[in-house]
């Protein structure tokens, strides 16, 4: 088997002793220039595909960081927006109800012992720990999210300059090989 990589301006062949001959005898010319060629086809074949793949990859991760920013812009100019979420955490958990006990309870007198009177407008004097619950797991989703895109990014980026980390592993087996010697 022959390990075949192209540097800049020379090309450095790498030979493995290891035949699966079971016969011994010697394979033909034409053959081994057969084998040889399907071999460097299957490689050329091989790296597009993963340089595509990478591409992909890199164009995904690059989506999904336009989709994270424009939705943080879009709370940034419309916080009413985590409205939705809030009321989807209320309904899943109802804490904003558990908590209406504990706060009539602190609410309900005052230092003289005199019931105080509560407001008609329920909206204007709760406390909705929902809302804020609701704006700690968006950003955490948003965070999330950008973190899953410079990931994309960083190994799409890899997967499509595939020529790099093979020339950078032909370099290392190359100063191996010279240490040995």
């Amino acid at each position: 088997m022959i390990i075949t990589v192209q540097d800049d301006l020379q090309e450095i062949r790498i030979k493995i002793m290891y035949e699966f001959d079971d016969n011994n005898e010697p394979e033909t010319e034409s053959a081994k220039s057969s084998a040889r060629s399907l071999n460097e086809t299957s490689q050329d074949v091989l790296s597009i595909v993963v340089r595509m793949c990478g591409l992909l990859l890199l164009f995904i991760g690059l989506w999904i960081a336009i989709q994270v920013f424009s939705e943080a812009l879009a709370l940034y100019k419309d916080p009413a927006t985590i409205e939705r979420m809030a009321i989807a955490i209320e309904t899943g958990s109802n804490i904003d109800k558990s908590i209406v006990p504990l706060r009539e309870s602190l609410l309900g007198e005052d230092e003289n012992g005199v019931q105080i009177e509560q407001t008609t407008d329920n909206n204007a004097t709760t406390f909705r720990i929902s809302y804020f619950i609701a704006w700690v797991v968006d950003l955490l989703l948003l965070l999330l999210l950008a973190r899953i895109a410079i990931m994309a990014v960083k190994t799409g980026g890899e997967l499509a300059l595939y020529d790099a980390q093979v020339k950078k592993l032909a370099r290392h087996i190359l100063n191996a090989k010279n240490k040995l010697h």
